[in-house]
Formats: structure tokens, sequence, C-alpha cells
């Protein structure tokens, strides 16, 4: 082989295979020769033997060895090696020959056999094999050992033990043990593969190693053992494997259709083959089996090619033919399609492939390319005068196009019966055919009567489009242009075609030479005169100078005069204040927007949107309140712009709102009929939304009302809010500085620093840990419950079917496929009480399956038909007890998802007066209402600042278009002489502003803003100019206002007075009273509540005095309203009653309907599990008076701490000490009676249980105890000691600052001993009795009622 360079020669007598064999191996051992990897033995003539190395260090190393000595089986041979070819003779017997020794002693006998070293390998590592030979042996009593050093296998066997009991004689056991060793050479065979290419291919062929053939490669080529009929089967096979070579014949043409395929294949299957492609002639080289499968491939492939024929028209296949297109797109097809197409052209097109898609791609492709068109001409130019022309013009056009290839051929057709040439013939590729169409009909199409729109500069200019043409002296004469709103602002021009496009480009160059300007006045009001009384003037204007003056909308950014030409676009845009379809805008500023809700009565807003079907106004129910509310002038405002325009679903009408309805703008969107939530009425509705707040910011609105009413239907509304169509942005930025609503998310903190959310959507799109659904565990095909289980599935709908749950309990199922972690089920019984508790033990389920979110809806208040207040103030007090009485490790966020308008407001509602923390995720600070307060006198310098504006953003702006700039120069002076002298300006000194109110400034504003003045503030006087008559009404106004300031201060002074004296309260949804602010408290004492009052929240109360009511505006809740009227001296708390002139103890029975009395019940039964008789409330001047004082003090001392430290505690009592502390109050000076543990003082239990034991709650005769209920200031405390007489001091240093009170223990206190008889006052006595009692004086009544019978 070419890698074994380096040859060294040795003579030795004719050795046998086995011997080379070994000697090769002699030679690869390093540590016995020197030598290393190196080829097989060679005969390199006569008696001389030649190796080669691989590499020269191992040669060297073997020549310095002078002899070596290699021990054989038939003795020892010694080699002389060297570099050349030498040949000596060595008296060297053949190693060929074997010797077999026997040896004979006493006992046994031994016999050497010199087996083939490979055998004995075999033999090794074939068990199969050697325990058949033992077996052999041991039948005669012998064994035999394999030594591999010597190449020897030894047999033994043992006289004694022979068969019989003795072998008998030598020769007759040694002939047992020659058949068993002749047996085993003759049943297996060692092939030694000398020949190189045998070789290399059983390298390569792991195949050939089995359990039963073993190839050995250590003499330096392989060697096959194993059994003789199957060596020789594998010799056979590699014999066969062989390398051969094949030519196969081929036609060209056909095989480049399959020579990309049949090589890859080729090379994926038979890589060993070698593949010659020559002319007419594939050779094959290769193993025999490969190369014969390699033809067979190649002759199936052929089999394979598949033939489609194309019917095309003669004049085509000439076409494609002389074209060179065969070629070109054999080509094509060769690199684009998978496998490649041959085209022939005879009568047909024949395509030829090896697939049936590259087929019918290659036709798809001929059929798009190729065309044959006959194009009919007009009966006036089949004429000979025109027909000349046609031809001169196709010609030309023809050769154009065929300038570097022939693309396209053009002939004419005669008519029938010798009539004139009517038919142009093409033929060609598509591409050129259909221009020469286009050439065609485009000639023709100049002769025919036609009409084209033409896109003006400026739309707005299309209302004077008429005094236009007469300033660039246009005539009408061979074609007409009148204008048009429809399909977009446009001048419409017809005529000839011709004469049509040189009429579009004489009007475009005319514009284009016109001049236009800009003129700026200071203040908004030039408009308005120019529109009103100086409109005749501006007309003469007009006139004089031939030139035309528009008033624009909005200034430029920098206000100077320019000269610009006219020029025209060709793209149409949207006519501003009628029809909008486009929903984009580029918005210099971002605005802030507020979306608000509610009904048409309280609309106050810049625009209203108002849904309509078919344009007609009528169509819906906010249509037809509109038209109640505002009359005639909304129908004839709305019908006037619906002459002129066509809306399609989704699109916005936009019409001016009358002033009846308190808006600037009326939104018409232009609706579906009601569908579902997921049908394309959704689609339009959602479509005109947004194009409705892109109006907003282009025209500079901020506030929108939107009713949700969508043809008689509340859903729609809510459904498209909930889809993200409101979060809108341009082009990656948002359109809105900032976008409120009345369905705002309202975040707040809650005990723990949960975070508590109310958010108005879908409690289906939420993703939180768990998810409440609201359910009766027996229809679950409504509301709520259906959507939740719609998403999750029906694994989770059986698992509630099959869930038992009694009242008050969660039942926790899988999730199924909603995104949560598990699915709480509830039922709320339609109690309000049920649904607190329920909320509760959700809050405590999230803790125990450390949830740390959970998702609730308004339980209830859906298909349950609660009132939406009660369900808000159930599950809201339930988050408030759940989150504040128990630490809270794991739940840090709980979301309300409330899906109806009108129960979020009830949420938000609710959630304003629970929380103080309650703000909207949209607004930094909660926004109530203001409160009808009159306002203090303002600030000058800061209040009037809201008044002022300033020159660039207040001024007027005209176009002046005309054909020179001479003209439009002296319109422009002329018009601004016109103006000035019609202004005037006035200035007002701080004096005179002193008066104004809030209220008055919004009103001076609104008039500036109508009037359109310029107001500048300098140094505390106000400068108004503007119009003549405008500045008079702001003089008229300030001078109003200064008698109006005296009317409001004699009523601020008259609403305090009162306000000292009377308190008028309204009961609160806690159960609270609350009192009324000022204006209201003074509206109710004089019966002037017609026009409603406002709480201390913003909420509106409508007022039935007589039955001491009040209504809530929105949403209908009715409560109480008190009056109580302080005495001189005394200010009455808001929850005691009105006490006569003079009267300083009132003792009041609360009923048990009473808010006031469930209060106090619940946290007396807390802890006790007696029956209570009654509860009494302790109206006792006196001492509240010095309780007050006492509170002020230390409220006042512990101020930085937080307050007075005031608790509601409990201290029992007897018949006998009763009425000395409702008349006297607690006396420290009594105490000792139930020992003194903890200081001298007076005792307070935090627990009613501690104070209701009879120890200090003595039983009366009939059983009844009695305890008080005493506010008690605990201020800051110590640890008591029962030799207290007064508290210990706060410090050493400081002996006077003691503590306020001390306790039974400083963790968790249960008892409050005070040492101060003020600092106690007994709010309630609560007369109880145990429940047994009760029954026995109950049974004891009934007797004796009987006994009187």
């Amino acid at each position: 082989m070419d890698e074994f360079k380096h040859p060294l020669f040795f003579e030795a007598k004719d050795m046998t295979d086995r011997e080379i064999a070994k000697v090769s191996r002699y030679f690869q051992k390093r540590r016995d020769s020197g030598g290393g990897d190196c080829g097989m033995i060679e005969k390199a003539g006569g008696n001389t033997y030649k190796i080669c190395f691989k590499e020269i260090e191992d040669q060297e190393r073997v020549l310095q060895r002078k002899l070596h000595h290699i021990s054989l089986p038939s003795g020892e041979l010694c080699l002389n090696v060297t570099r050349s070819y030498c040949p000596e003779n060595f008296d060297q017997p053949s190693t060929s020959q074997q010797k077999t020794l026997k040896k004979v002693n006493t006992k046994g006998l031994e016999k050497i056999f010199q087996l083939d070293i490979f055998l004995m390998y075999f033999l090794r590592d074939n068990v199969k094999a050697y325990t058949l030979l033992q077996k052999q042996l041991s039948c005669i009593g012998c064994q035999v050992e394999l030594h591999f050093d010597e190449e020897e296998t030894v047999v033994r066997g043992d006289i004694e033990k022979g068969p019989g009991g003795a072998f008998g004689a030598a020769e007759k056991w040694e002939l047992q043990v020659d058949r068993v060793i002749i047996s085993l050479t003759e049943s297996y065979l060692c092939y030694h593969v000398v020949e190189q290419k045998k070789a290399q291919i059983l390298r390569q062929d792991l195949s050939f190693v089995t359990d039963d053939i073993k190839v050995y490669k250590e003499g330096g080529y392989p060697v096959v053992v194993g059994e003789t009929e199957t060596v020789n089967a594998k010799i056979a096979m590699l014999e066969k494997n062989l390398p051969t070579r094949k030519e196969l014949p081929i036609v060209e043409k056909l095989f480049k259709l399959v020579e990309e395929v049949f090589s890859g294949e080729m090379r994926a299957q038979y890589p060993e083959v070698k593949v010659t492609i020559g002319s007419a002639m594939v050779t094959l080289e290769g193993p025999d089996k490969e190369v014969q499968s390699g033809a067979d491939k190649l002759e199936e492939l052929n089999k394979k090619v598949k033939e489609k024929r194309l019917k095309l028209s003669p004049a085509l296949l000439l076409f494609i033919k002389s074209s060179g297109a065969v070629s070109k797109y054999q080509a094509r097809f060769q690199q684009r399609l998978r496998n490649p197409v041959s085209l022939e052209v005879g009568s047909e097109l024949v395509m030829s492939s090896l697939s049936s898609d590259a087929l019918d791609e290659a036709e798809a492709t001929l059929q798009r390319d190729f065309d044959v068109a006959n194009v009919p001409l007009q009966a006036a130019l089949a004429a000979t005068s025109d027909l000349c022309r046609v031809r001169e013009m196709l010609f030309k056009a023809k050769n154009e196009a065929n300038s570097r290839e022939l693309r396209v051929d053009v002939s004419f057709m005669p008519g029938i019966d010798g009539t004139p040439n009517t038919k142009v013939h093409l033929v060609g590729y598509r591409e050129n055919v259909n221009k020469l169409k286009e050439v065609l009909h485009d000639y023709q199409i100049d002769q025919v009567w036609t009409q084209e729109l033409l896109n003006v500069p400026n739309p707005e200019l299309l209302d004077c489009f008429d005094k236009i043409l007469v300033i660039i002296g246009m005539k009408q004469d061979k074609v007409t242009l009148k204008v048009s709103l429809l399909p977009y602002p446009c001048v419409v021009v017809s005529g000839p075609c011709r004469l049509v496009k040189e009429a579009q480009q004489d009007l475009i160059s005319a514009l284009a030479s016109l001049t236009s300007d800009t003129l700026i006045l200071d203040g908004p009001g030039a408009q308005q005169y120019f529109q009103a009384e100086g409109k005749v003037s501006k007309e003469l204007v007009e006139s004089s100078f031939q030139v035309i003056v528009k008033e624009q909308q909005g200034v430029p950014s920098k206000p100077r005069s320019i000269s610009s030409p006219v020029t025209s676009g060709l793209a149409p845009g949207p006519l501003p204040g009628l029809l909008c379809r486009t929903t984009g805008s580029n918005v210099a500023m971002k605005t802030s927007l507020e979306i608000k809700l509610g009904s048409l009565i309280d609309a106050q807003g810049n625009v209203m949107v108002v849904p309509m079907l078919n344009m007609n106004l009528a169509s819906t129910m906010i249509g037809k309140c509109l038209i109640q509310k505002a009359g005639n002038a909304i129908k004839s405002k709305f019908d006037s712009v619906a002459a002129i325009c066509t809306v399609a679903p989704g699109e916005v009408l936009q019409v001016d709102a009358p002033p009846s309805l308190g808006c600037s703008k009326l939104y018409f969107i232009e609706c579906s009929p009601w569908d579902g939530v997921r049908g394309p009425s959704v689609e339009a509705l959602g479509k005109g939304l947004k194009t409705c707040l892109d109006l907003c910011v282009q025209q500079r609105y901020n506030s929108i009302f939107i009713k949700p009413g969508y043809p008689d239907s509340e859903e729609c509304y809510e459904d498209v809010y909930r889809h993200p169509g409101l979060n809108l942005n341009q082009e990656g930025q948002a359109i809105f500085r900032s976008l409120t609503s009345d369905l705002d998310e309202i975040t707040m903190t809650v005990g723990g620093g949960v975070k508590l959310q109310l958010v108005f959507g879908d409690i289906t799109n939420e993703t939180t840990d768990a998810v409440v659904n609201t359910t009766n565990f027996v229809d679950f095909q409504n509301g709520v419950c259906k959507d939740i289980l719609t998403v999750a599935g029906p694994d989770v709908e059986a698992e509630l079917k099959a869930a038992k749950i009694s009242r008050r309990d969660v039942f926790v199922s899988q999730s199924g496929s909603f995104p949560c972690e598990a699915i709480f089920h509830v039922s709320g019984k339609k109690n309000a009480i049920v649904i607190k508790q329920l909320v509760i033990r959700i809050v405590e389920q999230c803790e125990s399956h450390q949830f740390k979110s959970v998702a609730i809806p308004a339980i209830c208040a859906g298909a349950g038909g609660m009132d939406p207040g009660l369900v808000a103030a159930a599950i809201l007090q339930g988050v408030k007890d759940a989150t504040s009485s128990v630490h809270l490790n794991f739940l840090t966020n709980i979301r309300l998802i409330l899906i109806k308008i009108n129960v979020f407001l009830a949420f938000k509602e609710e959630a304003m007066q629970m929380f103080s923390t309650a703000v909207s995720n949209k607004v930094p600070v909660p926004q109530f209402p203001q409160v009808q307060q009159p306002q203090p006198p303002p600030s000058v310098g800061a209040d009037l600042s809201i008044v002022c504006n300033s020159s660039t953003s207040q001024q007027s702006v005209f176009q002046v278009l005309g054909v020179s700039r001479k003209d439009v120069d002296g319109a422009r002076a002329k018009l601004k002489d016109l103006y000035q002298a019609q202004c005037s300006s006035q200035t007002f000194k701080q004096e005179e502003l002193k008066s104004l109110t809030q209220d008055d400034l919004k009103d001076l504003k609104q008039l500036v803003e109508t009037e359109g003045l310029y107001v500048e503030l300098s140094q505390g006087t106000l400068k108004v100019s503007g119009l003549k008559d405008g500045v008079n009404k702001v003089t008229q106004m300030i001078n109003a206002s200064l008698h109006g300031s005296l009317i409001r201060q004699a009523r601020v002074r008259e609403e305090k007075d009162l306000y000292a004296r009377v308190a008028w309260c309204i009961l609160g949804q806690t159960g609270n009273w609350e009192r009324l602010p000022k204006t209201a408290n003074h509206n109710l004492e004089i019966n002037h509540v017609g026009e409603k009052i406002v709480d201390a929240l913003g909420n509106k109360w409508t007022v039935d005095l007589p039955r001491m009511e009040a209504t809530k505006y929105l949403g209908g809740k009715t409560t109480n309203l008190k009056r109580l009227e302080h005495l001189p001296d005394f200010i009455l708390p808001l929850y005691w009653d009105n006490m006569a002139a003079g009267e300083t103890l009132k003792t009041v029975e609360l009923l048990p309907t009473h808010a006031e009395y469930r209060t106090v019940k619940e946290a007396f039964k807390r802890t006790v599990g007696k029956t209570v008789l009654k509860i009494e409330r302790l109206q006792n001047v006196h001492l509240r008076r010095a309780y007050e004082a006492q509170k002020k003090q230390i409220s006042d001392k512990y101020k930085q701490q937080g307050g007075e430290c005031e608790k509601l505690l409990y201290h029992g009592t007897t018949q006998d000490n009763c009425e000395s502390i409702i008349k006297t109050g607690f006396n420290r000076r009594f105490s000792g009676q139930n020992a003194t543990s903890f200081g001298e003082g007076t005792y307070f239990a935090v627990k009613a249980s501690y104070s209701a034991h009879p120890t200090y709650s003595k039983p009366a005769a009939d059983g009844s105890q009695l305890m008080f209920v005493a506010r008690v200031l605990t201020g800051l405390y110590t640890q008591g000691q029962s030799d207290m007489r007064v508290p210990p001091p706060v410090s050493d240093q400081d002996g006077h600052d003691r503590y306020d009170s001390v306790v039974d223990r400083m963790n968790c206190p249960q008892m409050y001993v005070v040492f101060h008889d003020n600092q106690a006052y007994p709010d309630y006595l609560i007369t109880f009795k145990q429940w047994w009692a009760v029954r026995a004086s109950k049974a004891f009544s009934a007797g004796l009622n009987i006994n009187r019978i």
C-alpha cells in the first residue's frame, strides 16, 4: 500500500501462511523487534521476502539489531534484515513442517499439536467451539490446553482414567486424539485474505464479524476463522462485491430530465459506485451488486418521465418557436422548478418531466406569460383615414418592445366579406401584449365622452370655486366643471376624454399661478365681525381687489405673512365637518380626554355620541330622546348633513349640536343590527367609537359624553368598552395625554397592605391565582357561572354538579382550561350577611392555599337580582374585615370584576365612602363633585390668570387668494383697517376685581371666548381688548359681580351662623349619622330643597322633608334625615336625639331594627351568649361636656402620635350603682368593691364576657343583669399595680407627666384602669339575662295569665 513506504528485506526458505503471519506479528511489536505499523509480508523473489514500514523511525530501529530470532512451530528462525534486495542462501529448515510430539510416562500421555494460531484464537473467543472440543476430548478421558506464546495445543490423558479403566495401548490413545483434532481442523477454516482489494473491503464491512465468524487483523492482513461452510460463503460474497464496470447507453435529451435525480440517488444509496457521464453513455464502476442496482435505477427513472401536450393557437406556437422561448424557458425551469422540464414545438407544445407538479407549474407559467388577443377597432377607427394612424402607432410600440428580443407581433385581420379591417391580432408575451392593448385602448378612449374627478388643493375652497374660475378667467365651453362632495371633495370635469385631460392640465396650471397669503388679526373676534356686520365690507374688498377671502381654523405655529403658490394634490381627503371615514390623524399636541357616562338629561360635554341605523335619527332610543329634547332644531341640522353624505357601518356623521343639548358636536355612528358580542355589529360600533375619539383629538375637544344604549341594548357598549378598542395609539405614540372615564379602574389599600381593585370587565379574562364563581349549585347556564364554566370546560362542570356543599361554604375545584390555579364556587343565597361571610371565607381559603391573588365577581348582583349597593357594601365590608382581623402572609391582591356599568358605579361609590385610600388609576387624586359651598374671594394674581389668553392662541386667521401680489397685499391692508376701526380696550383695576368668585371667573372666561376678546394681566390690572360690543359686555359683568358679592357674603354668614346652632344629618351606608355640609344644612332649614342637596362626598339627594327621608339621585337608594338643635353651650353628638331646652339628661331606648342597636348588640354578642333584653343610649350633657374637654386635652397632648386613643369598653354594674353612674358618671372613689389588682381606679374590660360575670354584673331578683358600654380615653398606658392611686410618671425626669391609664398586661391588654372620672363616659346601658331565665320568665308570665282567666 502507498502508506507503507520504507521496505526491508530478509531471506528464508518457503514459509507457510501461518509462519508468515507470525513473522509479521513479530515486526509489528516494538518491544520484540523495534518495529511498528507495517504492511503485509510479500515475496520479493526466490527465498527473499519484503516487509514495508509506515514510519522511517520504525525501519531504523529494526536495522539496529543485527539478527532477529523468531520461534516458529518448526523451530527457531534467525533473520538478517537489510535495506536492499541481496539474496543469500541460508541452511534453514522449512517452517511449514509441523512437529507433533508425544510424551509418555507411567500414568499418562501427552500430545502436542502445532495448530494454526488463528484457530487457537478462535477457540479462545468462541465458547461454543471450545466447549465442543473439550466435550469430545473428555469422552476419551483427555483435557486440552492452549499455549498461545508457543503456538501449541497440548492434549493430556490419564492412563488409569481411560475408557475401561485404562487407555490400552498408546497407539490406540493417540489414534483417538488424532481423530478429534483432525475433525477440528476439518470443521473450521482459517482463510488468510492477502489480496489488498479483498482486505480493504473486509476492513470496512463490519457485517463479517458474527458470533460464529471472527476476523483477526494482527498479521497485517485479515484472517477469517469459522466453520468451513460459513467461511466459504462469506468469502464467496466478498469476491462477489469486488468492483465491476458497466456502460449504459442513454438518450441525452431524456437523460437531462433524470440526471439530477439519478445522480442524487446514486450518491445517497450507492456511494461506492463511481458514475461517469459521457457522450451518449453513462459508466458505472463499483461493487457488482450496487452497479447493477444503479443500472436498474436509471431504467426505472426513464420509465417515470411524464409527458403533457398543450393545444395552443398556431400563431402562438409559431411565436414560441421563432422567438427562442423554448431554450429560454427550459433553462428557467431547470433553475426554478424541482424537476427539469423539456419543451418541443410541433403541432402541439409537448412538455416532458419526471414530476407532474413540475409539468403543471410549467404549464401555468407558459399560460401566464404568453397571450393571444384580438382587439376590435371602433367603427370610426376602422375607416381608411384613421387606420394608418393606428398602424403607425402600434408598429412603433411593437418595435420598441422588440428592441432586444422578439417580444410581441402585430397583424391586422380583415373583416368578413371584404369589409374594412376591424380587428388587431396581438401575439407574444402577455406583458407586451397588454401594453399594446393599453396603447390601443388609450387611443380609442381619447375619442369617448368621459368624466374625471380633480382633487383641489384645499377642499374648503370648493364653496367658492365659481369665484376662483372667475378670477383665473377659465371658461366652460368645450368641457363642464362642477363641484362635488362625493366620493370626496373634488371638481368633476366632463367632456371628450382628450379635452377633459387638457382641461385638467389647464385648471391645475391656472391654480398654480394664484398667489396666497395669510392675514392674522389679534383676537378671534375678527372672524365674528366679518361674518356678521362686517360681511358686506369684506365682499366689497373681494370685488374691488379681485381676491377671495376665507376664514381659517387655527393659527400657524409661527405667525408671519407668506406668499406661496397653490398646488394641487392627487389623493382624496375627508371633508371637515361632514363625514369622517379615516381614523388616523397627526396631532402635534396630546390632549386630555374625559369619557362621561349617564342619562341624556345630565349630558354635559364637548361631544355627544349617538348610534343610528340606516342614517335614521329616530332609529334608536337615544335619537328619539334627542328629538324630544331639541325638537326641529336637531332634525333640520341632521337632515341637511345626511342629504349630501352616505355612511357605511362604523363610519361617523358629524352634526353641529343645538344649544339646548349642552354640547358642541354630535357624532352619529352608523351601526348594524345587533347580532351579539362577537358579530359585525360590535366591530362597527368599535370602529365608530375609535373614530369619535380620533375626531376629539383633531378638533381638540376634551370631554365626550356616551350614553350606554345601542339600539335598545346596554350590553353592546359594555362589551365594546371591555375590548381593547379604546387603548388608542398612532404609529406607536399615545393619542391622549390622559384618557379618563367613569369606568376607570379604582385601586385602594386595605388591611395588611393588600391591594383591592375595582375593575370594569369580564372575569373570564382574569389570570389571578384563584377565581370565584357565583352559582346556586343547580342551574349552571346563567350569568357569570355560565361564562366561567364555558372557559373551564366540562370536567369542572361535572365536578361542580357532584359537589355537596352547605350554606356559607366555599367549594374549591380544579381550574380546567381556565388560566388560574383553582376556582372557588360560592352561593350568596341573595343575603348580604351570607355574602359578607363568604368573602371572609374566600380570603381564608386563599391564605390556606397560599394564593397571591383572587378575582371576585359581584355575587348575586347579576342573575341573583340583588341591589348592587347592598352587594357592594357586603363584599367591601367582608374584604375590610377579613384583611384587618387576620395577618395575611400570602394574599396581596384582590380584584373585584364587575361586568355591568350600574354595578361598577355602585361599587365605586361605596368604595369611595368606605376607603379613604381609594383612587382612580387614571387620576392621581379622587375627583368628587364639588360640595355646594360659597367660594372665598379669589386671589387676583392667581385666579385671574385663567381668564388671560395669549395673542397667538387667540388670533383670527384669513387666507387671501388672488392673481397678483399687489391685489392680495391691498386686500389684506384694507381688511386690517376695517377691523381695527371696530375695536376698543378697557382696563380694570384690582379693587374692581376683588369681588369676582371662581364661578364669576368661569363665566368671564366663557364670555371672553364667545366674544373673541384678548385679555392680559399686568400688575394686578386686567386689560380687555376686542370688538366694542364684547368689551362692553365684560364691563357690565364685572359691575354686576360687585353687587352679587354683597349678597353672597351675607349668605355665607347666615350659613355659618346656622351651622353652629343646627345640625342636619343623613344616615350613612354603615348606619352612622353623617353631618351635611353648610349649604345643604341651610337649604334644609329654610325648606329650599327643590333642586336636591349634596352631601359631603358630593352625592346628590332628593328630599322628602315631611317624611324626613332622602333618595339618592343615582341608584334610587333611600335613607333617613335628622335635625339636631345644639344647646347654647353644648354641641350634641350626631348620633344623639334632640334635647329640650334645659334638659341635661335623657335616656333613649334603641329600637332593635336600627343599625345603632345592631352594632352595639353584635359587639356584645361576640363574647357573651346571653340574651339582650334592651339597649339604652345615655345622653348626659354635663358628663359628655367634661368628657369632651378631657378628650381634647389628651388629643392635643398626643397629637403627633395619633390623637386621644379612644376605645369602647365594658363595665359591669348593679341596680344600686346604675342610676348613680348614669347621673354622675364613673367614680373612682368606689374602687375596691371588686378588688384593685391593678390600681385604685375605675376598671373597664375589652371583652363583654368579662364584665358579664355575676361578680361584676350582679343579677337582680328577676335574673337580669346590667352592663355599660363606655367611651374610655385610654391614652398612653402602662402595666398596673395594686397599690397605684394614680398612674406612674412616664419618665423620672418629669414627675408631672404621667401615663393616662394602666392595664392588666402590656401584651394585648384585656383590662384598662383610669384614675380620672372624666376619662370615661357611659354611652350605652345593656340589660341582659340568661336565655333559660328568659324562657322561665315567659312561662311564668303565661301561667299568671292562665290563672287570671
